[in-house]
C-alpha cells in the first residue's frame, strides 16, 4: 500500500468521528497555545526590562550603606556610618581601572513648580555632573550641572521638556535663564533654569510607568543640603553614591572587588553596617533570571496540557482500533502488512497533532501578541524557536502516543479480527 492511500484512509478515519477528533485535538491546541503565548509574553517582559535599564546606562553602578546581621536601617548612625568623599577619593585612587565617574546624591523628594497660573509636579533629584552620563540624559537646550555649580552651591536647575511644556508653553529656549519658584513641603526655593532635557517615560514589565507622571528636576546636591531639611547625610557624607564602570566585561566581579575593598578598609570594625555594591547589568540579569524562572515554570505547566493531549490521542486511537477491528481484519485478508496497518494509525495520530498544533500556533500567537500589548505595552511577535519547538513537540507526541495503538492494531490476528462483532 502506498503512502498516499494510507494518508487518505487516516484522514477518512478522523472525519468519521469529527467531535471525538476535535476533543482529542483540544488538549494539543491548549498546550501549544499556552507555550507560545507564555514565551511571547516572557520575551516582551525581557525586552521591557532591557529598555528600562538602557535609559539608565549599562555602566551604571551603586554603592549603598546596608545594615549587618540583626541590625536594621533604623540603626544606621548619621554621619558616622555614611560614605564620605574621602572614602570615594581613596577608592578612585586605588581602583582607577574600575571606576570612571562618581555621582554624589543629595536630598530627594517631590515638589511643585508654580509660575503664574501654571503648576507642575516634579521629583527633586539633587546630584552632581556625572549623573548626565550615568542616566543617559539627553539635553535639548542649555547644559547640565557642572563642577562650578556644585562648588559654589548655585541655585540652578535642569528641568524636562515635559515641565517646560506646562510652564513655558514648550519653548525650551525661553525657559533658559528664567527663575522658577519651587515649593517642597511648603518651603520655597528660587532656582534658575540652566538646561532642558528630554523626558523619557520608563515602562517596565508588569509595573507600567515606573517614573510616574512627575519628571525629575536636577539641582546641585550642595544646594539641596543648604535649602532643604535633611536628617540623613550631608554634602560631605552619603548613604548612597552612584558611579559608572569603565568596563562592563565583568561587572559582577568589578562590583564585588569594590565592595570588598570598601568593607575591608572602612567598615571592617563596624558591627552595624557595610556597603553593598550593585551594577545595572547585575540587576538586569537578576530580573531576567527571575522572569525566566517564572516563565519556565508556567511553560512546564503548559507542557502538562500537551502531555494530557497526547494521552487523549492515544485513547482515541485505542478506541478506534477496537471499533475498526473488523476493518483491520479485512485489510489484512486483502494483503495489508503489519507495517501498513501500523503506518496508517501513526499517520492518523500525527495528523491529529499537526492540525491541533496549527490551531495552537494561531491562538497562542494571538494570545502572546495581545497579552504583550495589554500587560507590557510592548509590540512583539512569537519567536521562531517557540513555534518550531511547539510544532516539533506536537509531532513527537503524535508519533509517541500513536505508536502503541498502531502496534496493537498491526498485531491483530486477521481471522480473529474478521470474527469480531
Amino acid at each position: 500500500m502506498d503512502l498516499l492511500e494510507t494518508l487518505k484512509l487516516s484522514i477518512e478515519g478522523i472525519k468519521t468521528n469529527k467531535m471525538r477528533s476535535f476533543l482529542t485535538m483540544l488538549g494539543i491546541i491548549i498546550g501549544i497555545a499556552s507555550v507560545i503565548g507564555i514565551t511571547t509574553i516572557g520575551h516582551a517582559m525581557s525586552s521591557s526590562v532591557n529598555k528600562a535599564f538602557e535609559t539608565i546606562g549599562n555602566t551604571a553602578a551603586y554603592i549603598i550603606v546596608s545594615p549587618k546581621g540583626e541590625y536594621g536601617y533604623e540603626d544606621i548612625q548619621y554621619p558616622d556610618d555614611l560614605i564620605t568623599k574621602n572614602m570615594m577619593e581613596d577608592l578612585i585612587n586605588a581602583k582607577p581601572n574600575l571606576i570612571k565617574d562618581v555621582v554624589y546624591q543629595g536630598p530627594t523628594g517631590t515638589a511643585e513648580i508654580k509660575e503664574s497660573k501654571n503648576e507642575v509636579n516634579v521629583n527633586i533629584n539633587s546630584t552632581s555632573p556625572g549623573e548626565e552620563d550615568i542616566e543617559n540624559i539627553k539635553m535639548i537646550a542649555g547644559r547640565f550641572l557642572n563642577d562650578e555649580d556644585i562648588k559654589r552651591s548655585k541655585s540652578v536647575a535642569v528641568i524636562s521638556d515635559k515641565a517646560v511644556e506646562k510652564i513655558f508653553n514648550g519653548d525650551a529656549s525661553k525657559a533658559l535663564g528664567q527663575e522658577i519658584k519651587t515649593y517642597k513641603d511648603g518651603k520655597l526655593m528660587v532656582l534658575t533654569v540652566i538646561g532642558v532635557y528630554e523626558y523619557e517615560q520608563i515602562e517596565v514589565a508588569m509595573f507600567g510607568n515606573v517614573n510616574g507622571e512627575r519628571s525629575d528636576l536636577y539641582m546641585p546636591y550642595t544646594t539641596a543640603y543648604r535649602e532643604l531639611d535633611s536628617e540623613e547625610g550631608s554634602d560631605e557624607a552619603f548613604n548612597f553614591v552612584s558611579f559608572s564602570l569603565r568596563s562592563t566585561d565583568d561587572a559582577e566581579g568589578s562590583t564585588r572587588e569594590i565592595a570588598d575593598y570598601m568593607n575591608n578598609k572602612f567598615y571592617s570594625d563596624n558591627d552595624r553596617v557595610e556597603v553593598d555594591v550593585q551594577s545595572a547589568i547585575s540587576q538586569i540579569e537578576q530580573m531576567t533570571s527571575a522572569m525566566s524562572g517564572v516563565q519556565a515554570a508556567v511553560v512546564a505547566i503548559a507542557g502538562i496540557a500537551l502531555l494530557v493531549g497526547g494521552i487523549g490521542v492515544m485513547n482515541i486511537l485505542l478506541v478506534s482500533v477496537t471499533e475498526r477491528t473488523r476493518e483491520i481484519g479485512i485489510r489484512k485478508a486483502l494483503g495489508a502488512t503489519r507495517r501498513d496497518i501500523r503506518t496508517q494509525f501513526i499517520i492518523e495520530s500525527v495528523i491529529l497533532c499537526i492540525i491541533g498544533g496549527f490551531f495552537g500556533i494561531v491562538f497562542g500567537s494571538l494570545l502572546g501578541i495581545v497579552g504583550a500589548k495589554v500587560i507590557m505595552h510592548e509590540s512583539t511577535l512569537p519567536t521562531l524557536s517557540s513555534i518550531v519547538i511547539a510544532v516539533g513537540f506536537s509531532m513527537a507526541i503524535g508519533v509517541f502516543f500513536g505508536y502503541y495503538p498502531a502496534n496493537k492494531a498491526a498485531k491483530l490476528d486477521p481471522i480473529e479480527a474478521l470474527r469480531y462483532e
